[in-house]
């Protein structure tokens, strides 16, 4: 089974196109055998006929006469000898024999006949007779049967070219709804608002699978809003009780106690400031998308980075880079990725590249501590932090990432995290340029 090939569409094809030849061939040999059977009778019909007609005509004419009739009486395989013929041994082959029968059936009547070999690569006979005039007469006959026409192998080349067409349409009528699923499956994006339905067409059993997709996505869908208004209210509504306590606290009377509580409520407090900030990345973005310069609204960006102390460095690209995006969820994508780098490392940068014609790629890059290769995926989860670099002396919540991931995707694009060669992680945000 080592041949036998992987993909589904070339299996189906092999099974389906053996089938259909299998039958094509037996159907064909069938037709054959019967062309074959129908083709000796008729041929050893008419030797019967036409022999038996034309030694009577050559046994009637004068002597003199018997000469000039011999070519009109010749056929494609016989002819006929003004003589004794070469002697030989008897015919044995199936063939001469179903001749000899078929003549000694018409002739030996009223002839006296003897059959004699010709040597040679085809089955060659003569039969020898003395006519009533006691002269000799030799029929030289080549028993075969009629020739297969020429049109023929081109027919059955077609036949065979149309099965193959068929097997490949009709296999590909069944693994093309397979396609579509796993395309569809592979593009689901759960924490997107505006997912890829599913085109309910085709068969009906396609159509209701298509149908049966499209309410997964949605019940999915709902899920992930119910759970981020959750998330929402809760985070909402701990700023009340947060904002009481901070005011308690300032009242107490130990200095050192009250600076501790204060820094553990100044935690919670961003946490859900980054919970709410969460929960509205994944509604729909009702910013508009603008067309905008992508060098300038980086630049500015930096600068203001770098206004504050921040060593943020932004390499000059070569090239426009104008694209239609969301200026205020870029900026958010923008802020949360520099603060991630300079959080874990002392400098950042930003460089800007072509993916495409369709696409480009805003590339940030560190040089902190990095992510283990096997959590590259786990951190664009909400709350999800890596033990070694980010706790909570950090002052991470697991939701920066997470948050320019959910808005990225909102935006039509792709957010992918890789180490550096010499250390460091490297961000790629991919956006679409229309």
């Amino acid at each position: 089974m080592t041949l036998w090939p992987r993909s589904l569409l070339a299996r189906l094809t092999i099974i389906v196109l053996a089938g259909l030849l299998l039958a094509n061939a037996l159907s064909l040999s069938l037709v054959m055998f019967e062309r074959m059977r129908s083709a000796r009778s008729v041929m050893l019909g008419n030797l019967e006929y036409d022999v038996a007609t034309s030694v009577a005509i050559l046994d009637r004419l004068p002597v003199a006469e018997r000469a000039a009739w011999l070519p009109k009486l010749a056929r494609g395989n016989y002819h006929y000898i003004l003589g004794p013929g070469a002697p030989g041994k008897a015919p044995t082959d199936k063939r001469s024999r179903d001749a000899i029968r078929s003549l000694t059936d018409t002739v030996a009547s009223q002839y006296r006949l003897r059959f004699s070999t010709v040597a040679g690569p085809v089955s060659h006979i003569q039969a020898h007779m003395v006519l009533s005039d006691g002269s000799p007469l030799t029929l030289d006959l080549i028993p075969h049967m009629p020739p297969v026409a020429r049109w023929l192998p081109l027919v059955f080349t077609f036949q065979l070219m149309l099965v193959v067409l068929c097997a490949w349409l009709a296999v590909r009528q069944v693994v093309r709804p397979l396609m579509r699923f796993t395309h569809a499956v592979e593009s689901l994006e759960p924490a997107t608002n505006a997912p890829h339905n599913m085109p309910e067409q085709g068969p009906l059993e396609v159509q209701q699978a298509a149908r049966a997709f499209n309410a997964m996505q949605a019940r999915i869908q709902g899920y992930i809003r119910q759970r981020a208004q959750i998330l929402a209210a809760i985070s909402h509504d701990l700023q009340t009780p947060i904002t009481r306590m901070k005011l308690r606290i300032e009242m107490a009377e130990e200095p050192a106690l009250r600076d501790k509580l204060m820094q553990d409520l100044d935690n919670m407090t961003q946490l859900v400031r980054e919970g709410i900030a969460w929960a509205r990345s994944t509604e729909s973005l009702e910013e508009p998308p603008r067309q905008i310069e992508l060098y300038a609204f980086i630049d500015s960006i930096a600068c203001d980075y770098v206004d504050v102390g921040k060593n943020i460095h932004f390499e000059m690209p070569a090239g426009a880079y104008s694209l239609a995006a969301r200026p205020q969820a870029l900026r958010r994508v923008m802020t949360n990725l520099l603060d991630n780098a300079l959080k874990f490392g002392s400098r950042a940068e930003i460089t800007l590249a072509h993916s495409d014609s369709q696409a480009v790629t805003i590339v940030v890059t560190d040089n902190g501590p990095g992510i283990p290769q096997d959590e590259l995926e786990a951190v664009l989860q909400p709350f999800y932090r890596v033990e070694s670099s980010r706790n909570r002396s950090t002052g991470g919540t697991g939701l920066g990432l997470a948050i320019a991931a959910e808005l990225v995707s909102q935006s039509g694009g792709k957010l992918t995290l890789g180490n550096r060669d010499g250390g460091g992680l490297q961000v790629n945000v991919t956006l679409p340029k229309a």
